[in-house]
């Protein structure tokens, strides 16, 4: 259902169920959370990439599932929801940079692993969708919070009441993902970017993205004393005192996440 390795201090995750483009249903669910859990925990990790087997990325929702659970669509749909959720919470919250990558096309429930990473990269000719009310359903996974904040409340209604399809090319113009690459391209260049990030400055990519994540709740005000906060954080640490050394003297730091 869902793979998970960790090479070189990177968590790869990949949705593996491609018999089914891999469509998202409560044993799935179970796993992604797992995961999820598994990446929050493991301190050693310096980075996250999150991909899909097969000819998709995900197709969203496994809508077989619901029917054979018709007779409690209620209590299943629920638990799915409670699970993707969960999940979605705790790779927004983790402190190492997150890199999705898709291809092929992302719909419905799978946009919510758009949503916690930092970096999204596409196959050209993707297509990304939500898909909800064509099945007469409301949202979930995020999608009524990240996406208006992602591409805009005008453009989050298209997708959500009109069924509107976008593109790769479309979505990274609206800034629901990052770039769009050949498709051929994709799978070298969402390593080379993982990779790149996981050489980085981890722990202050973990205050970024904490900062980041809370902007769309907090004041101005507030931002401003969570990021002097954060400072102080990161000047005690080896990584900032080696790299202003590193920068002072023209060599390339060397990050350790400590």
């Amino acid at each position: 259902m869902i793979a998970y390795e960790v090479v070189d201090d990177i968590a790869y995750v990949r949705l593996d169920r491609p018999e089914v483009r891999n469509a998202l249903d409560k044993q799935m669910g179970e796993h992604l959370l797992e995961v999820a859990i598994r990446i929050a925990n493991d301190d050693s990790l310096r980075a996250v990439l999150i991909t899909g087997n097969g000819p998709v990325f995900s197709v969203g929702g496994d809508i077989g599932a619901f029917s054979e659970g018709a007779a409690d669509l209620p209590d299943l749909l629920s638990r799915m929801a409670l699970l993707m959720h969960e999940a979605i919470r705790l790779l927004a919250r983790v402190s190492v940079p997150i890199v999705t990558a898709v291809h092929g096309a992302c719909a419905g429930g799978a946009l919510g692993l758009l949503y916690p990473a930092d970096v999204t990269i596409a196959a050209a000719g993707t297509k990304f969708a939500t898909g909800f009310g064509r099945i007469g359903i409301t949202a979930d996974s995020g999608n009524t919070w990240y996406l208006p904040k992602f591409i805009g409340i005008r453009r989050a209604s298209e997708m959500l009441f009109e069924d509107r399809v976008i593109d790769a090319d479309t979505a990274a113009d609206w800034g629901l993902i990052t770039r769009a690459v050949p498709a051929d391209q994709v799978a070298t260049e969402a390593e080379a970017t993982v990779r790149k990030l996981a050489a980085g400055a981890t722990r202050g990519y973990g205050e970024m993205r904490r900062l980041l994540h809370n902007s769309w709740t907090t004041t101005l005000d507030h931002a401003l004393s969570e990021e002097t906060a954060a400072l102080r954080r990161i000047a005690r640490t080896a990584d900032a005192s080696g790299a202003i050394e590193s920068f002072l003297a023209k060599r390339q730091p060397a990050f350790t996440g400590k």
